[in-house]
């Protein structure tokens, strides 16, 4: 469906709403408008700055490991280039699934994922995680979900310092300092290094990073400047043959590396304009510079990402409640050049801009029915190696949210989702195909929650049906392999997640998942889609054995899967595992120390496996870590 500009001017977009009166629920997910006081119609978990100090985590990973329906793959094994996976994108989930920092996206134009460790926790307030489609709102990538990371405003004067020392030789260092200087202006600065051999041979590790922020706050808004640079390094181990791994699962069979530097500027601002009407600015440049070997050929690249996104916002109040309308504009400009010695033709000189103008609105109908309807127009310019190709794209969604009662919200909502191939796909395309068609499809989900102050119990079903989506297949070009677009596919699935405090000392949770999968054409019709567990669950619980003294232990499960770019199903499913994970921390007064133990049973799987028919048994095998220990002991001032 197209639609003119008189009728985007007055679309009506997607939100977020219904009501909570008596009891006050924990901040729900944030929308590019504001910080809505009702759910959102969508199914949504907040991970808050309790939850995650008392996981005793110290990395992002850790966190989001088997909590909301997630599932990691953390290939190389140091936490940085894993992927999320959201709503069944096992193989597939490094471009479909939408990670943001305070609104900012951290997901690459290319095949790399976001810096997952470009955040240290000490650094987040909280976790957002919206799962299922938010095309309207987000825009591109935001097909199986969003993880917004709200990082922390300290309110006063702080200094904090943290060190953490672990198997295979980690060594970190990490900090940060907060200063108020009157008048509105405050200031912090936070840094962490860290350096690991990592499990495997010729894996090391070595990643620094430096961030400051400087904000003005007035009482009509406020604005901000913030600088990050990062310096990574990284050893690539490789894949191992079935032998190969049984002889020694740490060997390495690669003499690969990639080291890489960014820069990261970032401005915004929030200013009111009356009573009824908000501002807000972002505006942010990216640049990454990398050079490596990879596949015994030297290489270089250079990445430039720029985003601007102006927004305005309007409230009202009426006798059913108070609705929101948004109108936002998002422009994403990214430069790629990359330069393969021995592989001319994977070089690149690639561009992609992206223009879309969105809306929304929330209107309630009843003081406990919202309804919410949304529209997005994508424009997308291409030029690679001197090709060019521009191509358009709507996007709309409608949904309502019931308030039951004070404790029970419900909601059902559609939406149709959109993901453009990046530069790092059209640069790797079979035979007479310039660029890759667009990703589109449909999502329906359906929800309900019961919440009050020690209790939280969800339930969300969903479909997913996709057309043309975007995948490399190693099967493609001859054996060769190209970027492709893959017939129909689906997915569907139930998720239940339930969080109790059972008394004042001891907390659990867990959630279950499934997930339904389909290629619905082409030659493998009717088989599931690789590297995607039908079942998966985990449940933790927190227990706070004496005073200042929390113990913590979680149980993740991945189930039986087909290996990754298997679509044909030639070989039978990888056995599906179970990981325990173990934590204490201890405070006294500004002290704190935690252990955390992860694999605690030592348990032999792989992180990744991937169908290879060029390798003897067909099997290209990452392996996990056994036992990880860390002790961490940090200090506030």
């Amino acid at each position: 469906m197209k639609l003119s500009p008189i009728a985007l001017a007055v679309a009506l977009l997607p939100s977020i709403a219904a009501a909570l009166e008596p009891y006050q629920a924990p901040p729900m997910v944030i929308t590019r408008a504001t910080a809505l006081e009702k759910p959102a119609p969508a199914s949504t978990r907040v991970i808050d700055r309790n939850e995650i100090e008392r996981s005793a985590a110290s990395s992002l990973i850790e966190v989001l490991n088997g909590k909301a329906g997630i599932q990691i793959r953390d290939t190389l094994g140091d936490g940085n280039h894993a992927s999320i996976s959201l709503r069944g994108f096992g193989d597939n989930a490094v471009n479909n699934v939408l990670v943001l920092v305070d609104g900012r996206r951290l997901n690459n134009p290319s095949l790399s994922g976001p810096d997952l460790n470009s955040v240290p926790l000490a650094n987040i307030e909280r976790i957002e995680i919206l799962r299922g489609a938010g095309t309207v709102l987000y825009g591109d990538q935001a097909v199986g979900g969003v993880v917004n990371i709200v990082t922390r405003r300290p309110s006063g004067n702080e200094a904090y310092i943290e060190t953490t020392q672990g198997s295979h030789d980690l060594e970190a260092y990490r900090g940060h300092v907060s200063q108020s200087f009157g008048g509105g202006l405050s200031a912090y600065i936070s840094g962490e290094t860290r350096n690991t051999d990592n499990y495997r041979d010729h894996n090391d590790a070595s990643y620094r990073d430096l961030f400051g922020r400087l904000r003005y706050d007035h009482d009509s808004g406020w604005l901000l400047y913030e600088y990050q640079n990062i310096d990574d390094e990284l050893l690539y181990p490789r894949s191992l043959t079935i032998a190969q791994r049984r002889a020694d699962r740490r060997a390495s069979t690669s003499n690969e590396w990639n080291n890489s530097k960014t820069d990261v500027h970032r401005f915004a601002g929030e200013q009111a304009l009356g009573r009824h009407w908000t501002a807000n600015l972002d505006y942010s440049i990216r640049d990454s510079d990398g050079a490596g070997l990879i596949s015994g050929s030297p290489f270089t690249e250079g990445t430039r990402v720029e985003t601007i996104s102006p927004r305005l916002t309007a409230n009202w109040d009426s006798t059913s409640g108070r609705g929101e309308w948004l109108l936002g504009f998002d422009y994403l400009k990214a430069d790629y050049q990359a330069t393969y010695a021995f592989y001319p033709t994977l070089s690149s000189d690639a561009e992609q801009t992206q223009r879309d103008w969105y809306t929304q609105v929330n209107q309630p109908l009843t003081d406990r029915l919202t309804l919410s309807l949304g529209y997005r127009i994508s424009e997308v310019n291409n030029r690679h190696n001197g090709r060019t190709r521009s191509d358009s794209e709507d996007s709309s969604s409608v949904a309502l949210s019931w308030q039951v009662n004070d404790q029970t919200h419900a909601f059902i909502k559609r939406e149709e989702v959109l993901r453009w191939a990046n530069v790092n796909e059209n640069a790797l395309v079979e035979p007479g195909i310039e660029f890759l068609k667009p990703q589109t499809g449909e999502s329906w989900e359906a929800g309900i929650a019961w919440q009050d102050a020690t209790q939280l119990y969800q339930a969300s079903l969903y479909r997913l049906d996709l057309d043309d989506e975007l995948l490399y297949a190693p099967y493609a070009f001859g054996g060769w392999g190209a970027n492709v677009n893959l017939d129909q596919t689906r997915r569907e699935g139930l998720l239940l997640e339930a969080e109790r405090k059972l008394t004042d000392r001891l907390r659990v949770g867990g959630q279950y998942s499934f997930t339904d999968t389909e290629l619905r054409a082409g030659a493998n019709k009717g088989n599931e889609i690789p590297w995607v567990s039908r079942h998966s669950a985990a449940m933790h619980l927190d227990y706070q054995i004496i005073a200042n003294l929390h113990g913590y232990l979680e149980a993740i499960y991945t189930g039986p899967r087909y290996l990754a770019s298997d679509d044909g199903l030639a070989l039978p499913k990888e056995g599906g595992y179970t990981l325990f994970n173990a934590a204490i921390r201890y405070e006294y007064r500004n002290l704190n120390a935690k252990l955390r133990i992860n694999n605690l049973t030592g348990k032999r799987y792989d992180s990744y496996a991937v169908y290879n028919s060029w390798q003897a048994g067909n099997k290209a095998l990452y392996p996990a870590p056994e036992e990880d220990i860390q002790l961490s002991v940090g200090y506030r001032f």
